[in-house]
């Protein structure tokens, strides 16, 4: 999924052959049009007013350094008997005319542009990603110092915001152990971010935004991708998986010594078995939650109802595994098989690529009929159809133009 957005990224950012990238502090440019094609305002406040919203997490509002209770900002509509949770936009306006900072997580699942431009990171970085957007107007701060245990990749959209980035104090934390870190002591950049400037922040490190130096007026809005790699305790967690289908580790303990001998060899035998090399390229063939898509992005699909499928794009999580032997070429996607004939591999790779193809075209391009490759691609969720959404949502992650030009 080689999309010019994330070269763009990849060359803001200075990441060194893809899998770097958001692993360095580094602060940089994207060209002017970028914010434009990702977010606005206008289209944020959409989101907010025709997208139904959960109550808790997905839409946080803080004002004061505080965090309002979702009751000031949220409402709920009956539509047949179902209540929906929506936020309430008036109330919001109000409060945005106060000043205050409106945090939207998991863009990824309601916006196709977000989707897109997620799952091409995930691509190139071989690690889960999702999307919070961030407004603030007036003099409204937002979180206090703390660390992420992700790499952030930060993108001003619109206006400017300050911010304070420290050095780590914890090596590599995670959420069970972070709570009890102390702020470093160690500044590493204190400045403005404007419209078109990015930064990495690699997870661990002490961060803090804030428009209390902007004035009363002015507003900002960026957007945040965090990037979530694998861990030495996500392996362990792979392991205690495993460990599920042997006996040994099923029994009751004991205080019994041999038992103890027993659960470490088989526990070593194991680990050596199953290695973290072996965890890393499951990894990017088996999806965390199961299914196709761990981030459960609803994607088009008719199932021919209306036709022959004329556009397909693959919009898997990680790039598909496509092989070729024993006269067959098959594509691998979590752990799911399709084999097709060795002749059809030239057009796979064009179905499979992350980009949106023509299926008359590759017909023509390949001398393959790609038609007959399409139905079982898309019946098994590897690729997907392309809508007008879709198809806009590419033209703005990866064409040269402006989208008001």
């Amino acid at each position: 999924m080689d999309l010019e957005f994330v070269r763009a990224v990849d060359k803001a950012l200075d990441g060194r052959e893809g899998r770097r990238l958001g692993l360095d502090f580094t602060r940089g440019s994207l060209p002017p049009p970028w914010g434009a094609r990702l977010l606005t305002v206008d289209r944020l406040m959409d989101m907010l007013t025709y997208r139904t919203m959960t109550r808790t997490g997905q839409v946080l509002v803080l004002q004061q350094g505080s965090f309002l209770p979702p009751k000031r900002f949220m409402t709920s509509r009956t539509t047949r008997g179902e209540e929906l949770e929506m936020v309430d936009t008036h109330r919001l306006g109000l409060l945005l005319r106060e000043g205050c900072q409106v945090v939207v997580g998991g863009i990824e699942k309601i916006d196709p542009v977000f989707d897109i431009a997620c799952r091409a990171l995930q691509w190139l970085t071989g690690a889960r990603v999702y999307a919070t957007a961030f407004l603030a107007t007036g003099e409204a701060g937002g979180f206090n110092l703390h660390v992420d245990t992700s790499d952030s990749l930060v993108l001003q959209l619109e206006g400017t915001k300050s911010w304070q980035v420290r050095g780590e104090s914890m090596k590599a934390p995670l959420n069970e152990v972070r709570r009890s870190a102390e702020p470093s002591e160690e500044i590493l950049w204190e400045g403005t971010l404007g419209p078109g400037e990015a930064m990495s922040v690699p997870r661990g490190y002490w961060h803090t935004a804030t428009r209390s130096d902007q004035g009363a007026g002015g507003y900002s809005l960026h957007v945040t991708f965090g990037v979530v790699r694998r861990t030495g305790v996500d392996w362990l967690r792979a392991l205690t998986e495993l460990a599920c289908n042997l006996e040994v580790f099923r029994r009751d303990l004991t205080d019994d010594t041999d038992e103890d001998e027993a659960l470490a060899a088989a526990l070593s035998l194991l680990a050596r078995t199953y290695r973290p090399t072996h965890f890393l390229q499951a990894r990017t063939a088996y999806s965390d939650r199961g299914g196709i898509g761990w981030r459960e992005t609803q994607h088009p699909y008719t199932g021919g109802a209306f036709g022959p499928v004329s556009e397909v794009v693959c919009l898997t999580d990680f790039p598909p595994h496509l092989t070729a032997g024993g006269g067959n070429a098959v594509v691998t996607v979590n752990g799911r098989r399709l084999t097709f004939p060795a002749e059809a591999l030239p057009a796979l790779r064009l179905l499979v690529s992350g980009r949106p193809v023509v299926v008359e075209e590759v017909s023509r391009t390949t001398g393959v009929d790609a038609a007959e490759l399409v139905r079982p691609l898309l019946d098994a969720h590897f690729c997907t159809e392309v809508t007008g959404a879709l198809a806009g949502a590419f033209t703005a992650l990866d064409g040269p133009e402006s989208p008001e030009s």
